[in-house]
């Protein structure tokens, strides 16, 4: 008995003196809505469904940091898609699964990765965002809420599968995230910063085969603020290359008004299959997003937006989406919300449905989803 108090006594001073030079967290989000979406059919039928992260990507993850000693700083942080209307992590929303690292789903497949941080700023080496997820991300009209059909989380991200083949560390998928890369984000000075990001093909005798390279620029002052990016992705013959370019800004016209606005443009250059296209050289897509939020008290926040998506260089096509979100805050933790989205293709015809993202059903042009739910941080 006295030998297990001793070492119950050892256990604890060893827990105390660990967390008195680092601390490890575990957080996480449950999002899930009950959504109707009309249009689903030929004929016109509708769809209910409950869908999880409509508001944003439910989630969970590990993060820690430990002090090094003059203001040197070791961090990492582990973060995985929760998929929790089935109970299931790694998984895609809204019939995109975007999540996928070559043909398998990942336990940490949204973030994982280690690194130092201090005076010069931070350095990640892992699977990191893309740079322009963490800068032009500020901006978004809805605040990358409806993660699965979000022009900008899937086409100014580069997060859609379908129209961006195999470009990247990832060999596949998505974009938005880079398999085996190292990341630089500056110290803010005068609230201005800057990051670079590079990311390993790791293919032998050919190093520009499947690579990712990005830079970024951003101002903030806390409230307001601009940010622009720009990355090349390469194939994995490196005959072929993505590049991107993003900007977006956001700005308080008065106390309860907060305007915010995107643009990004896509491009592929060489010849590449991507979907049932046997060359996409010269495929480009661009997006604008503008919106509005309006507080109506400490609670309450309605937002207005809009996104235009249009695709050339391959295949002409179009969509546009309108949106109504309304946020009610309980606490700092849980929201609940509801959200109108009518979404408008050029056409019935693939190239134009497709840039609805999910919400639009095939032989028609044009739909409405509802969405209303609750989401709760930890």
């Amino acid at each position: 008995m006295k030998k297990s108090i001793l070492a119950f006594a050892v256990l604890s001073a060893f827990a105390a003196t660990a967390s008195a030079q680092s601390s490890i967290v575990i957080y996480g989000i449950i999002d899930a809505a009950v959504v109707a979406t009309t249009n689903q059919t030929p004929t016109g039928g509708s769809k209910f469904s409950m869908d999880a992260g409509q508001l944003l990507t439910s989630r969970w993850g590990i993060k820690g940091s430990e002090d090094l000693g003059g203001g040197l700083k070791a961090n990492f942080n582990l973060e995985g898609t929760l998929a929790n209307d089935t109970g299931t992590a790694g998984a895609g929303y809204g019939g995109n699964v975007f999540n996928q690292v070559g043909s398998n789903t990942s336990l940490f497949d949204r973030l994982s990765w280690v690194g130092l941080s201090g005076s010069f700023g931070s350095v990640t080496l892992g699977r990191n965002n893309i740079l322009g997820v963490d800068s032009v991300g500020l901006a978004d009209p809805i605040s990358l809420a409806h993660a699965g059909s979000n022009p900008n989380v899937m086409v100014s991200a580069l997060n859609s599968g379908a129209l961006y083949g195999g470009f990247g560390t990832n060999q596949g998928g998505s974009g938005l995230r880079q398999n085996n890369s190292i990341k630089y984000v500056s110290p803010i000075m005068s609230g201005f910063g800057g990051a670079l990001m590079y990311g390993f093909g790791e293919k032998a005798g050919d190093n520009a085969a499947s690579n990712y390279a990005g830079v970024s620029g951003f101002f903030t002052d806390g409230t307001n603020g601009a940010a622009l990016s720009y990355a090349k992705l390469k194939d994995n013959t490196g005959g072929a290359s993505l590049s991107g370019f993003a900007g977006g800004a956001k700005f308080k016209v008065a106390p309860t008004v907060m305007l915010r606005g995107t643009y990004a443009h896509t491009k592929v250059e060489g010849k590449i299959k991507i979907d049932a296209l046997p060359n996409a050289d010269g495929r480009k897509l661009a997006v604008i997003g503008l919106g509005a939020d309006f507080t109506l008290s400490d609670q309450t926040t309605l937002t207005t937006a809009y996104y235009n998506t249009k695709r050339s260089g391959d295949i002409d096509g179009k969509a546009d989406q309108y949106i109504l979100l309304g946020k009610y805050a309980f606490s700092k933790r849980t929201t609940a919300y509801a959200s109108l989205t009518y979404a408008k293709a050029g056409s019935v015809n693939a190239q134009d449905v497709s840039l609805a993202l999910g919400i639009i059903g095939a032989g028609n042009s044009s739909a409405t989803r509802t969405a209303v739910g609750v989401l709760h941080a930890f």
